[in-house]
């Protein structure tokens, strides 16, 4: 896996969710790519179970939300997973793949042959 520099990515996208807390608004987006076409863009949210205002235990996060929408994993074979973060303010941030989502890019890597995998780093 790379980090890519803050000047490389665009950080304006539609469909931005906030994290999981109301008050803590990061965005996080990733998007599967293969030979310069976009096949699948996804993005953190929160599951169906709330917990008071807009809180959830239960979220999904924007490495796994993409593959979703990928729907066939046989897409992977050769494809790059992209993940950014931002901030309200649209400022990249840091998008390390948590422990998690690390395991599963490493399985999708080694099963179904994504090819890399590349995060956001702040300036």
């Amino acid at each position: 896996m790379e980090c890519i520099q803050p000047t490389a990515m665009s950080t304006t996208m539609e469909n931005r969710r906030p994290d999981v807390l109301p008050h803590n608004i990061h965005y996080h987006q990733a998007v599967i790519m293969k030979r310069n076409k976009v096949l699948a863009i996804g993005h953190n949210g929160v599951g169906s179970r709330s917990k008071g205002c807009g809180y959830s235990r239960q979220t999904i996060h924007a490495e796994r939300a993409v593959v979703k929408n990928l729907g066939d994993t046989s897409l992977l074979r050769g494809a790059t997973l992209i993940v950014y973060r931002y901030n309200a303010h649209d400022k990249l941030l840091n998008s390390k793949p948590c422990d998690e989502c690390q395991i599963f890019l490493e399985k999708c890597m080694k099963q179904y042959g994504l090819s890399k995998v590349i995060y956001s780093v702040e300036a």
